[in-house]
């Protein structure tokens, strides 16, 4: 009998698959992993516009959770970080309880359309959810956000090398920062508890594509379930990503979306 390695993803259903769990079982796929995936919270949106995240019970997730997790033997999970910092809390003492299973945490683009007067559910990411991490992976805004819930200063003043430094201060073992500043390239920074591990830069697409984070993190997390060493999986990631980002589909009137569906 064939064996695959299975990784977890938890993470909202949305409707239009440019992230969450639609987005992170295609791109685990696609990598030769088999995905399993637990619902947290329900996206409203369409392409044109994001509306809020409403987060489901979470003794309900988390029963779902643990009843997977007891049954099958995952070798990663993927967690995108809930809007709410009850859902939040009970998700950090899930993965402290399977310790040994990397984690790789998304920071979701959704995060820069939600209300900006309540940081909470990002602070209480980077105290309970950052330290669990084996990689966090986050846009600039995101990363700079999350270093302004919980950290004293004018983070809009930091260069986004001091943003990932920053967030693997917190905990993080390593955080990739995605488009970074670069004319016009986009550049992304793997960074380490000593520093920049990696940069790596690729043509800017001509249109916005949803769904970039959520590619990059899904198809890490099906890199390491395989055994792949991170640093080394990253641009093997990147590289998924940005030819599902030059795929993208115009499905609605909105933004375009990631085809994470066709070879990479």
């Amino acid at each position: 009998m064939r064996h695959v390695p299975a990784v977890l993803v938890i993470g909202p259903a949305d409707p239009t698959s440019a992230s969450g769990v639609a987005a992170d079982v295609l791109s685990v796929a696609r990598h030769g992993a088999y995905p399993l995936s637990v619902v947290s919270e329900m996206c409203l949106r369409d392409t044109a516009q994001f509306d809020g995240r409403v987060a489901l019970d979470p003794e309900l997730v988390l029963d779902q959770a643990r009843m997977i997790l007891e049954d099958v033997p995952v070798a990663a999970i993927k967690l995108s970080v809930p809007g709410s910092v009850g859902l939040l809390v009970a998700l950090a003492a899930l993965v402290a309880d399977y310790g040994e299973v990397p984690l790789v945490l998304e920071a979701p683009s959704l995060m820069l359309h939600e209300d900006d007067g309540d940081d909470s559910p990002l602070a209480a990411a980077v105290e309970l959810l950052l330290p669990q991490a084996a990689v966090l992976v986050a846009d600039a805004g995101v990363s700079r956000r999350l270093v302004g819930s919980s950290f004293e200063g004018d983070e809009a003043q930091l260069r986004v090398e001091d943003l990932g430094a920053a967030l693997c201060a917190a905990g993080a073992a390593h955080v990739l920062v995605l488009g970074a500043p670069g004319g016009g390239q986009v550049v992304h920074l793997l960074h380490g508890r000593d520093g920049v591990l990696r940069r790596d830069a690729f043509a800017r697409a001509p249109q916005p594509v949803l769904g970039l984070s959520s590619s990059v993190s899904a198809a890490l997390a099906a890199l390491i379930a395989h055994g792949g060493d991170l640093a080394a999986s990253v641009p093997a990631a990147l590289r998924f990503a940005h030819a599902a980002e030059a795929r993208a589909l115009r499905l609605g009137m909105g933004t375009a979306v990631a085809d994470r569906g066709q070879g990479s």
